[in-house]
């Protein structure tokens, strides 16, 4: 005789009904790691892929940026250079400039050199002549001197 009661078979039909879910859900478990191989190979290949753009976009921009900073480069040498020569051609032309307004005060120099050896000259003569004159001036006294003692 079978004891079984409508719990043990309420129980045993649960219990048959969680093994075959539990079955399933293996199943599909198992299904799924197929597709996860088969989907993981795709999203890494996708992001493989991705990571490439991403890559070469970066090298594409870093040689633009270079070609960028190469060209900035030569225009800041070529404008260095194109001062410098204005510079340069401005200092020549400053210097002619100060030089051609100075002339006056080198001729006023000139003319003051030339003045002082003209005084000097002159001095030199009137010192000459002064000490001419004192020296005759001398002898004169000297010479009345001897007469007046004879």
């Amino acid at each position: 005789m079978t004891d079984n009661t409508p719990k043990d078979e309420q129980a045993e039909k649960e219990w048959a009904d969680l093994q075959r879910d539990l079955d399933t859900l293996g199943q599909q478990l198992g299904s799924l790691r197929d597709h996860t191989a088969a989907l993981g190979d795709a999203l890494v290949a996708n992001l493989e892929g991705q990571f490439q753009d991403v890559r070469n976009r970066a090298l594409g921009f870093r040689s633009a940026t270079e070609a960028q900073i190469e060209e900035v480069r030569k225009t800041a040498v070529q404008q260095a250079m194109e001062a410098q020569a204005s510079m340069t051609e401005a200092g020549k032309d400053t210097a002619r400039q100060v030089w051609e307004r100075s002339e006056p005060l080198r001729q006023g120099a000139q003319e003051v050199g030339k003045g002082f050896v003209r005084a000097w000259s002159e001095l030199a003569t009137s010192f000459g002549k002064a000490a001419e004159k004192i020296q005759t001036q001398k002898s004169e006294t000297t010479g009345e001197e001897s007469h007046k003692s004879s």
